[in-house]
């Protein structure tokens, strides 16, 4: 298990990650400052497990180096699926798919600018209405590496003071109960306002994080997950 928590662009930052059964996995989470009070956010989920998927995570995570100053949302996926799709499969292959989500940060107004790959849909804590909610309603597209020249399309909202954004792979909301029930999308926000409840406020991020993760397997009923699993928790700090 890898666990960090950085501060950056006004923002603060905890996240844990999670590979399935080895040491290596196939999530990718990446923050970048990108200077000017602005800030970058990246979370992939490559398909597969172990060594070769985190092959095609790394390769993800240079190409993104080489976009880092493009500073829309759905033009960096758009450029990240044409540079993985054209040249980044092997000849002959298997297609390398990996759904992703990235988001811009504006630390000056607040702004949060972002869009999604068949990646799950982030959740945000509303701090003044003490609730969360699912973010992205009716952003589509594809995974990157199925099909060149798809289009994306983004959505921004404005983070106030205190303002926290669940940025999470799908290894976290496809977890089953040993009744073989699936912990879905619904089932973990419900996770997410209990864990919120039972917690003093203004809670301490990775208390949170860890909090989630530890929910998180009490539904699974083990302590190992069968899927790499993501959890970044982000706040706009006061």
């Amino acid at each position: 298990m890898a666990h960090r928590n950085v501060e950056f662009a006004g923002l603060e930052a905890s996240v844990i990650e999670l590979p399935a059964g080895d040491i290596e996995g196939g999530d990718l989470c990446a923050l970048f400052s990108c200077g000017g009070g602005h800030a970058r956010v990246v979370v992939a989920d490559c398909v597969g497990h172990g060594f070769e998927a985190s092959k095609v995570a790394n390769h993800v995570h240079r190409i993104l180096h080489d976009f880092r100053e493009l500073r829309h949302s759905s033009r960096l996926l758009e450029a990240l699926n044409d540079e993985f799709t054209l040249r980044g499969q092997e000849q002959g292959g298997p297609l390398r798919l990996t759904t992703l989500v990235t988001a811009t940060y504006d630390g000056n107004s607040g702004e949060f600018n972002f869009a999604y790959a068949a990646h799950p849909r982030m959740l945000l804590w509303q701090d003044r209405e003490s609730r969360w909610c699912p973010i992205g309603e009716g952003l589509v597209g594809l995974p990157i590496g199925f099909i060149a020249g798809e289009s994306y399309t983004e959505q921004s909202i404005r983070l106030q003071e205190g303002d926290i954004v669940l940025v999470f792979s799908d290894g976290v909301t496809d977890v089953f109960s040993s009744q073989d029930q699936q912990l879905g999308p619904e089932g973990f926000r419900s996770l997410a306002e209990k864990t919120m409840a039972a917690r003093t406020q203004p809670v301490v991020l990775d208390e949170l994080v860890q909090a989630l993760i530890e929910k998180i397997r009490e539904f699974h009923g083990v302590q190992e997950f069968e899927d790499d699993l993501t959890l970044l928790a982000l706040r706009r700090r006061v």
